[in-house]
C-alpha cells in the first residue's frame, strides 16, 4: 500500500516515493516473465564459453582458479583497489598475498605504472569489467603474457557484453561470472577456462536439502513481489502455513536481495570440506539454460539510459557513465555522490536498490592517480535489472532528489 505521508525536509519522516520503493526488488526475481521474450541476447553471454563449470559462487570461482593455478602461500596476486571484499577473500584463504593495483579514471588498471613495479612472485592479476562495461581487456591481456602471469577476467558484473570486439570471459586465462546478478536465482557463479582444462574440477554437487532450499526462496521472493500471477497467494499461504507447523518464522530470504558476505570467517568459509567448493544447484543451472536472455539484455540496457536521463541533473552527484556502450549489459548504475556519508543509510532505509563497496581488504596504499579509493567512497551502485520499471526508477531519482534536496551544502 502507498503511505499517503507527504514529502517533508525534516529528517525521519518518509516521503511518498519513499514508501513505494520499500519493495523494490534490489536483485532479479523469479516469475512467469523470466521466460517471455526472445531466447537469445544480442551480446555474448560468458556462459557460451567452451569451458564453463559451474560453481556455488562467483567467489568460489575465483578461488577454484587460484587452485587450478598452484597458488599458495607467499605467491602474490594483482588485485585492484576498488573491489568488493569477497574478491580478495580467496586470495587471502589461500595463504597469497594480495598485491593491490590503481585504477585511472575509467576503472582500467594503470598498466604503466604496474610495467615498473617489481612484480616477482606474481602468479594471477584479477581484472574486472566494473558496473557490466568493458574494460579493454586486451591490452592487459598483453600485459600479463609479457610476464608470466595469468589473468583471471573478473566478469562478475557483465555477464553479457564485448570487449575489444571479443565476448567477455574471453580473454582471461580464466575468467569468473556470478548467476545471481543477472538471473533470478538464489546461488550459482561460473568459472571459463581460457584452454581446454586438463582435469576439470570435479564438485560435488548440493545436498537435496541446499537444493529444495534455493527453489523455496526463489519461488517465495517471486510471489512476495507477485511475479507468479495466478499461484502468487497460494505460494505466500503455503510458506506461511509451514512457519506455523514448526512453530517459528523462518528467516525471510530477503526480497531485496542482500549484501554479499564480507572477510569475516574468510578461514572457515574456503575450508576443504567448505559447501563453498560445491558446484550450482541443478535449479540455478536449470535457469541459466531457460530465462530468455533477450529480455534481460534489452531490460537492462533501457533502465540504464533511463537513469542517465533522470539523474543527468541531480544535485550533488554525477553520473559516472552518461553515454551505454553499445556492446554492454550493465549490471548496476553507477552514480558519483559527493557527499555519500550523509545520505546511503537513508537511500538504503528508503528501499533504493543500492550498493556500495565502502568495505574494502584493509591496508590499501595510498597511490598517486588511484581512483580506487575515492570509488569506495563515493559511488553508489544503483540498481537497473530487468526486473525493474520505468515506474521505479522515476521513484527511485524522485527520492533522490527529496532526500538530497535535506543535505546542507
Amino acid at each position: 500500500m502507498r503511505s499517503s505521508t507527504l514529502p517533508m525536509s525534516s529528517a525521519g519522516t518518509m516521503t511518498r516515493s519513499e514508501a513505494s520503493l520499500r519493495r523494490l526488488p534490489r536483485l532479479p526475481l523469479f516469475g512467469w516473465s523470466a521466460f517471455a521474450g526472445a531466447r537469445h541476447a544480442s551480446l555474448p553471454c560468458v556462459l557460451d564459453q567452451p569451458h564453463v563449470v559451474f560453481t556455488s559462487s562467483g567467489r568460489a570461482a575465483i578461488a577454484l582458479a587460484l587452485r587450478d593455478l598452484g597458488v599458495q602461500k607467499g605467491d602474490r596476486v594483482l588485485v585492484p583497489t576498488y573491489h568488493c571484499p569477497t574478491m580478495i577473500a580467496p586470495v587471502a584463504a589461500a595463504g597469497a598475498i594480495p598485491l593491490f593495483f590503481p585504477l585511472d579514471e575509467n576503472g582500467t588498471p594503470r598498466i604503466a605504472e604496474l610495467a615498473r613495479w617489481d612484480l616477482a612472485g606474481v602468479r594471477a592479476m584479477i581484472a574486472a569489467h566494473y558496473f557490466g562495461l568493458p574494460q579493454p581487456m586486451a591490452r592487459i591481456r598483453q600485459f600479463c603474457d609479457d610476464r608470466g602471469i595469468a589473468l583471471i577476467e573478473d566478469c562478475a558484473h557483465a555477464m553479457f557484453g564485448e570487449a575489444d570486439g571479443r565476448p567477455i570471459g574471453s580473454h582471461g586465462h580464466y575468467a569468473i561470472a556470478s548467476l545471481t546478478k543477472f538471473l533470478p536465482t538464489a546461488d550459482g557463479g561460473c568459472l571459463v577456462y581460457g584452454r581446454t582444462p586438463a582435469k576439470p574440477p570435479a564438485l560435488p554437487s548440493r545436498s537435496f536439502a541446499d537444493q529444495l532450499r534455493i527453489i523455496a526462496n526463489t519461488v517465495e521472493v517471486g510471489a512476495q513481489h507477485h511475479r507468479l500471477p495466478g499461484i502468487n497467494r497460494a505460494i505466500i499461504a503455503g510458506f506461511a502455513a509451514a512457519d506455523a507447523l514448526r512453530g517459528r518464522r523462518r528467516h525471510a530470504p530477503g526480497a531485496n536481495g542482500s549484501d554479499p558476505p564480507t572477510r569475516n570467517g574468510t578461514t572457515a568459509e574456503f575450508a576443504p570440506d567448505s559447501k563453498i567448493w560445491g558446484g550450482a544447484s541443478l535449479w540455478s543451472r536449470w535457469i541459466a539454460r531457460s530465462a530468455r536472455r533477450g529480455r534481460i539484455v534489452a531490460r537492462r540496457r533501457r533502465n540504464y539510459r533511463h537513469l542517465a536521463a533522470l539523474l543527468a541533473d541531480l544535485p550533488g552527484t554525477r553520473v559516472m557513465q552518461p553515454e551505454l556502450p553499445e556492446h554492454a549489459a550493465p549490471y548496476v548504475f553507477p552514480l558519483w555522490v559527493d557527499a555519500p556519508a550523509r545520505i546511503y543509510q537513508r537511500v538504503r532505509s528508503a528501499g533504493i536498490p543500492v550498493f556500495r563497496w565502502d568495505d574494502v581488504w584493509p591496508d590499501i596504499p595510498m597511490m598517486a592517480g588511484d581512483t580506487g579509493s575515492d570509488w569506495a567512497v563515493h559511488i553508489f551502485q544503483l540498481g537497473c535489472h530487468q526486473d525493474l520499471e520505468l515506474d521505479d526508477l522515476a521513484g527511485m531519482a524522485d527520492t533522490l532528489r527529496d532526500i538530497l534536496a535535506t543535505v546542507e551544502p
